[in-house]
C-alpha cells in the first residue's frame, strides 16, 4: 500500500514539472511577441535626423581666393651712359638699399668731361664771331653794290650769302657738340626717374666704369605686380575688370603680421599655360611699399553679386549635382538646380523658388518623400552662418609660377 502511495506522489510530481515547463513556455513566447510589435512600431515611426540651412533669393558674389607671386614687370640695369673712375657711391647703392627718384646713385669723375665742355663753349664763341664777321663784309659788300648800281639787286655771292650759311652751319654743329658735351657731363651723375630698389651692385668707389656696361639690376617700386593662374572656369568671373573687388594678404616684414590691400587687375594673359591649361592674371597692387619679388601673398578676387541665387554649403550638394529640400511636412523633396559657381565652402546655384530649406549635409540612401527630423536649423542671410567670401577660395594652382 505504501508503495503505491509513492507512486502515485511521483507521478504528480512529474505532472506538476510538466505543467510548469508548459505554463513558463507560453509565458516567454507571449513576452517575445509583445517585444517584436514593440519594434515594429518603433520602426514605423522612426524618422532621419537632418540638419537644414534656410536659404532665400539674394544676389551672391563669386568669391575665388588664389596664390600669387610678386614679381617686378621689368628690371633696369645698373648702367653708365659715360665711361670713368667712380669717385662716389651712395650708400643705397648697394643689393637690397631703397632709392628715391631722380637722386644722385654714383658720380663718375668730372674733369675731362668738364674739358670738353670748355672746348665746345669755345668752338661756340669762335663760330658766333665768325658768323658776326661775315655779316659784317656782307653788309659792306652790299653798301658797296648799292652805291655803284643803285637799286639793282646784288647777287647772292655780293651780300655773301653761301659764306654766312656755311658759317651759321658750322655754329648749328659747334652748338650741338656743346649741348652733347653738357649733357655727358650730366651724365656723370647717375640717377633714375622713378623710386625703386637694388637689386644686385658690382660699382665701388675708385672703380673703373665703361658705357654701356652693365654694373647691376634695380627695379621701380611702380612695376611690382602679382601674377598668379585662374582655370578657365575662373575667368569669366573676372572679365570685368572694374567689377571685381581684389584683397590682398601678406606677411609684413616688419611686424611679421598679415598686413591686407587692395588690388586691380592689370591684364590677363593671351593663351593658355600649355601645362597646366590655365591662364596668367597680372594683378597691380595699390600703395604699399613692402611688397618684395618672390613675396607668396594670398588673394581674394570677388565679382560683382549675381542675382537670383543661393548660397549654400558645399555639403549640401549631394550625388550628381542635386540638393535635398525639407517641405512643409518634413518630408525630403529632391531638385536638381543649375550651379552657377563651385567653390571651396559653398557653391551657388540659380534659385528655384524664393526660399526654402535645404539639407546641409550628404544624405546617402535617401529617399525622396521619406520623413525626417530636423535637429538644426540655420538661418542663411547670404553668408551661410560664418561662411564669408574672404574664407571661400576655388581650386587653382597659382604656385605653378614657383
Amino acid at each position: 500500500m505504501n508503495r503505491i502511495i509513492k507512486c502515485l506522489k511521483s507521478e504528480n510530481r512529474q505532472l506538476l514539472v510538466v505543467v510548469f515547463i508548459i505554463v513558463a513556455a507560453v509565458m516567454l513566447s507571449q513576452a517575445f511577441s509583445n517585444s517584436r510589435q514593440v519594434l515594429h512600431i518603433s520602426e514605423e515611426e522612426s524618422r532621419l535626423p537632418v540638419s537644414v540651412v534656410a536659404v532665400q533669393t539674394g544676389a551672391h558674389a563669386v568669391a575665388i581666393t588664389t596664390t600669387g607671386r610678386v614679381a617686378p614687370r621689368n628690371t633696369v640695369g645698373l648702367t653708365p651712359q659715360v665711361s670713368g673712375r667712380v669717385v662716389w657711391v651712395d650708400d643705397s647703392l648697394y643689393s637690397g638699399g631703397y632709392f628715391k627718384a631722380d637722386a644722385v646713385l654714383f658720380r663718375i669723375e668730372q674733369s675731362d668731361y668738364l674739358n670738353e665742355r670748355a672746348k665746345e663753349q669755345a668752338a661756340v664763341a669762335k663760330a658766333e664771331t665768325s658768323l658776326a664777321l661775315e655779316q659784317a663784309e656782307a653788309d659792306a659788300a652790299l653798301a658797296e653794290w648799292q652805291g655803284l648800281n643803285g637799286e639793282l639787286l646784288a647777287s647772292p655771292l655780293v651780300s655773301r650769302e653761301p659764306q654766312i650759311a656755311q658759317v651759321r652751319a658750322e655754329l648749328a654743329a659747334a652748338r650741338a657738340r656743346l649741348a652733347q658735351a653738357e649733357l655727358n657731363l650730366a651724365r656723370t651723375e647717375f640717377r633714375l626717374p622713378f623710386d625703386g630698389r637694388v637689386i644686385s651692385s658690382s660699382l665701388e668707389l675708385g672703380g673703373y666704369v665703361q658705357s654701356g656696361q652693365r654694373y647691376g639690376e634695380l627695379y621701380s617700386q611702380e612695376a611690382l605686380e602679382i601674377v598668379l593662374s585662374l582655370p578657365k572656369n575662373d575667368l569669366p568671373w573676372i572679365s570685368q575688370p572694374g567689377q571685381v573687388d581684389i584683397a590682398i594678404t601678406f606677411d609684413a616684414l616688419k611686424t611679421n603680421r598679415q598686413h591686407s590691400l587692395k588690388g586691380k587687375i592689370l591684364r590677363i594673359g593671351a593663351s593658355l599655360d600649355e601645362a597646366t591649361r590655365f591662364q596668367q592674371v597680372v594683378i597691380k597692387p595699390i600703395d604699399d611699399g613692402q611688397l618684395l619679388p618672390g613675396m607668396l601673398t594670398q588673394l581674394v578676387l570677388k565679382s560683382a553679386p549675381v542675382p537670383g541665387t543661393w548660397a549654400l554649403p558645399l555639403a549640401a550638394l549631394q550625388a550628381e549635382g542635386a540638393i535635398w529640400l525639407v517641405d512643409e511636412d518634413s518630408r525630403l523633396r529632391r531638385i536638381e538646380p543649375e550651379i552657377v559657381a563651385t567653390m571651396a565652402e559653398r557653391v551657388i546655384v540659380l534659385a528655384p523658388m524664393d526660399q526654402a530649406r535645404v539639407v546641409d549635409s550628404n544624405l546617402g540612401g535617401a529617399i525622396e518623400g521619406a520623413k525626417v527630423m530636423v535637429v538644426e536649423d540655420t538661418a542663411n542671410n547670404g553668408a551661410l552662418g560664418g561662411f564669408t567670401d574672404s574664407a571661400i577660395s576655388a581650386e587653382t594652382a597659382a604656385d605653378s609660377h614657383d
